[in-house]
């Protein structure tokens, strides 16, 4: 069995939408839900890690009994004010990657895993979600923003393809220690915040995994070809159909009642256990 990770830490939340108080979508509580629920019951235990805003809203909404891993607070609450969590805005993995060691599974909260992959995972030193192509978010060194005098690792080679880490499983210890450490090294005091958003944040997640497992001989496992491959039974990642829910009701209300019928079929004593999982449910039916 595999431990899997969620992560989440509400500071990037905070620090966009100042004032307001801290909230999660409602497709997003129910995606994490099914996540939670089809990892226990295909691979293993899961651990949530999140801060004190975070633990408090899930108590809230009478969630805290989906990680039977347990939940750790102090990890998220200790990031370095070094690290800025709006640029950095899923940083907090790396953190939670450090504290728990290999073997681990970190699992985004808005991908579901409906297949066991225990055999799979075995035989793997390091496996993700499937490669990215060189897209223009993927930036070279150059134009990358750096603390003065960082220096990247000489061995790793620039030309090898990203990893998408919505899953991403590491069994080597060594790995993860060498790939949290670059990562963690390039945020910190990196502060000048990107036109673009996201090249900050994929290069520390997804760039320097693939170069650390290049540079120590490790093969990388992708689960899938390319994110919309046909022959795909054992993920769902709603990382797009999320962005669209947000913008339209139309599309909130298929995602939710999509989401919530699934639940129902596969976890029928659930709604038992869930306040805000009925809540969900009352609005929609």
């Amino acid at each position: 069995m595999v431990k899997g990770l969620h992560v989440n830490s509400t500071a990037p939340f905070l620090a966009k939408k100042s004032g307001t108080e801290y909230f999660i979508e409602d497709f997003e509580i129910l995606s994490t839900i099914l996540s939670a629920l089809m990892w226990r019951r295909c691979n293993g235990p899961i651990k949530l890690y999140t801060d004190e805003v975070g633990l408090a809203y899930y108590q809230s909404l009478g969630l805290t009994n989906l990680w039977d891993g347990g939940i750790d607070t102090e990890t998220i609450s200790n990031i370095p004010d070094s690290i800025d969590q709006n640029i950095f805005w899923a940083g907090a993995k790396l953190f939670a990657l450090k504290n728990e060691g290999a073997p681990v599974a970190l699992i985004d909260m808005d991908l579901i895993v409906w297949t066991d992959l225990n055999e799979i995972l075995s035989k793997e030193k390091f496996a993700c979600l499937h490669r990215e192509e060189f897209v223009e978010c993927y930036l070279p060194l150059e134009l990358l923003k750096r603390r003065k005098g960082y220096a990247p690792d000489p061995k790793w080679d620039w030309s090898v393809n990203p990893c998408n880490t919505a899953f991403a499983y590491f069994g080597d210890k060594d790995l993860l220690e060498y790939y949290t450490a670059c990562s963690i090294d390039f945020m910190t005091d990196n502060k000048e915040m990107p036109c673009e958003f996201v090249s900050q944040m994929v290069f520390a997640e997804q760039r320097v995994v693939a170069m650390c497992a290049k540079a120590m001989d490790i093969p990388i496992y992708a689960f899938l070809n390319d994110p919309y491959q046909e022959n795909n039974d054992s993920f769902s990642h709603l990382w797009g159909a999320k962005s669209v829910a947000r913008d339209r009701r139309s599309q909130r209300v298929a995602l939710c009642c999509a989401l919530m019928k699934k639940i129902n079929k596969l976890f029928p004593d659930y709604r038992n256990d869930s306040e805000a999982f009925n809540v969900i449910m009352e609005n929609y039916f």
